[in-house]
């Protein structure tokens, strides 16, 4: 293998060749359809490099121990020897051609290929990053499914992911056996692909390390040990392209369909924010990557739990401090305990953050910094979160941008950094490395000026091969070879910031205008008054019956706009957008006060959620609104 020097110990490694100097490089944008990052392209890498390997390169000494993963509720904790230990423990049981206690087949390469795919069904666990890593070191695919799975979701996603075994935590045993009394599916014409889970296959996570079964079934822990046991058979461990996970995604229609990452995409997913930070902190002087603390609640099924817990181990000095489930009283007494030093959230938990007074009882000063992704960021709790931590409401919160199919794409820079402006809220910054895009009508499929909306495409290495056995589904992402239809509507400015507006799909079409859903949430939650906490805007039907829309809102009001009664509150808020927004942006709909704002856990809004509930209200009525 050629020396690279993405493999060497030193942070310099993500450095390649053609990457600009942070002090004295000057971006300059052009008008060019296809516009690239500031931070240049990636640095060079093995063609067959697996995930694992540049997390713990072969031939690189561990740095000194320290504790990687925290269960902020039992204290129990995984240091990062242990951690590698362990991992190499459990892949020599995984591997298909080495002892093979489990009886596992060779993992497939493409979707082409059949094969081994192990589920991983679970909440948020400290040993999860473990059983990822030993997949990767072991070429073994697995496949991440959300534990909040129904037991239909979950058969489906068994068979959208040719699952083969599975890991299942204890606490969602119940789950899987309601969903293998579904049946192969034999009769279901939605998909071809049929369930062939091996049911001698299951495997259990559990929460007791001592156990060596539950419910008859293997646990990780009697897996790790049995692994501790094995030869270690010397061997070249492949990646670059080959098939290394899979994701649940949306797509572009309802049911989940199954994404394929390989570890090429895996790993410069991995390191864009890494050469980010990295280029920062020359920029400003100081060391890069130093040890930071970490809150761990983002998913780990999800790309952006993947990107933090999985796929950045031993590559910066991190101390996780995980809570199994979102519990605000608990994750500020641990950012107190544990001395956290940045936030990784999505929307509602910052805007929960933004909006609670328990901020108040507890010591947030060790806090560097935070950051939101998943879902669009509303610009107000960006600034009202910003304001409780020590960076002030100067540095608003900064929302990164990346889909399941390409994991990062895009981010707000350090201000000053190759000359590029602060990428204020509303934003979502540049191009990360390595990354190129360009902004197309979605009707006409032509690249469309500077300062106009459009479809965001982009290209790189982290864009995903397509969907795991779905050519049309992968179609309709890739029209042009390369090019990833991400389904956003976004405007690129004369700077190179991009600026989300709207999903596509949820564009409200009145008269045959566009009206971004995003735009009059926006305008609701700054109301001078503060009477919005929150907000949701869909189009509803018009009763015409002629395709247009009216716009609806449903608001979940402040203090402020309780005391003042709906009655008023509605009234001024329409009167507010009148007076802000164009004509066809109204709020026609009418505007409803409600308790919440239905999301998933990732932030993602159900606009369709409310739009269902308020037709279906209307037609129990027998009346629709003309």
């Amino acid at each position: 293998m050629a020396n690279h020097n993405i493999l060497n110990a030193h942070w310099s490694r993500f450095l390649g060749p053609a990457s600009p100097d942070p002090q004295k490089y000057q971006y300059n944008p052009d008008s060019q359809a296809i516009f690239s990052s500031p931070y240049g392209p990636f640095p060079p890498s093995p063609p067959d490099l697996n995930i694992h390997e540049l997390c713990f390169p072969p031939k690189n000494h561990l740095p000194p121990d320290y504790p990687l993963f925290i269960n902020a509720v039992t204290e129990e904790t995984v240091t990062l020897h242990q951690f590698y230990g362990r991992t190499c423990a459990l892949a020599r049981v995984f591997r298909y051609d080495g002892p093979n206690p489990l009886g596992l087949a060779k993992s497939p390469i493409t979707d082409k290929d059949n094969g081994e795919i192990l589920g991983l069904f679970s909440r948020n666990h400290i040993h999860y990053p473990m059983v990822a890593h030993a997949c990767f070191r072991s070429e073994l695919v697995f496949g991440g499914i959300s534990p909040a799975s129904t037991p239909y979701e979950l058969w489906w996603v068994l068979r959208k992911m040719q699952i083969t075994s599975i890991m299942v935590h204890e606490s969602l045993l119940p789950v899987l056996r309601e969903a293998l009394k579904l049946g192969t599916g034999e009769d279901d014409k939605a998909t071809p692909l049929r369930l062939i889970l091996d049911l001698k296959k299951i495997i259990v996570l559990a929460d007791d390390p001592n156990l060596d079964s539950v419910s008859g079934r293997p646990t990780i822990e009697s897996l790790v040990r049995c692994g501790s046991t094995l030869p270690e058979i010397p061997r070249e461990i492949l990646g670059g392209d080959r098939m290394a996970y899979l994701f649940q995604s949306s797509g572009t229609s309802g049911l989940p369909k199954a994404m394929i990452i390989s570890h090429k995409n895996g790993l410069y997913s991995g390191i864009q924010t890494i050469i980010t930070a990295i280029q920062s902190a020359l920029y400003a002087g100081v060391e890069p990557l130093t040890p930071q603390v970490v809150l761990g609640i983002i998913p780990m099924y999800h790309s952006y739990g993947m990107l933090l817990w999985i796929l950045r181990i031993n590559i910066v000095q991190s101390t996780n401090i995980l809570l199994p489930k979102w519990d605000l009283e608990l994750a500020l007494k641990s950012i107190q305990k544990y001395k956290i030093t940045y936030l990784p959230l999505v929307p509602p938990l910052v805007r929960q953050l933004a909006q609670s007074s328990l901020t108040e009882k507890y010591d947030l000063s060790s806090v560097i910094g935070a950051g939101s992704g998943a879902a669009y960021l509303p610009p107000d709790v960006a600034y009202q979160l910003a304001k409780k931590l020590p960076q002030g409401a100067g540095m608003p919160i900064p929302s990164g941008y990346g889909l399941s199919e390409a994991a990062s794409i895009a981010t707000p820079a350090a201000p000053g950094i190759f000359g590029l402006e602060a990428a204020l809220p509303g934003t979502v910054g540049y191009l990360l490395p390595g990354m190129e895009g360009r902004v197309v009508n979605p009707d006409t499929l032509q690249n469309v000026p500077v300062g106009e909306k459009g479809e965001f495409w982009v290209r790189g290495h982290v864009v995903t091969p397509g969907y795991f056995k779905d050519t049309k589904a992968t179609s309709e992402i890739f029209t042009e070879p390369g090019w990833l239809r991400t389904g956003d509507l976004v405007m690129r400015d004369e700077k190179d910031q991009i600026h989300y507006l709207d999903r596509l799909k949820e564009m409200i079409k009145v008269n045959g205008l566009q009206v971004a859903a995003t735009e009059v949430e926006d305008s609701l939650l700054e109301h001078p008054e503060g009477l919005v906490r929150d907000a949701c805007v869909a189009g509803v039907d018009n009763g015409r019956g002629d395709g247009s829309l009216f716009v609806r809102a449903w608001v979940v009001v402040t203090k402020e706009g309780e005391s003042q009664g709906a009655v008023i509150v509605e009234r001024k808020l329409d009167q507010w957008v009148k007076g802000r927004l164009s004509k066809h942006k109204w709020l026609t709909g009418g505007v409803e006060i409600v308790d919440s704002i239905p999301r998933t856990p990732s932030g993602k809004m159900l606009r369709r959620e409310m739009r269902d509930k308020y037709h279906a209200r209307l037609k129990k009525e027998g009346k629709s609104k003309l």
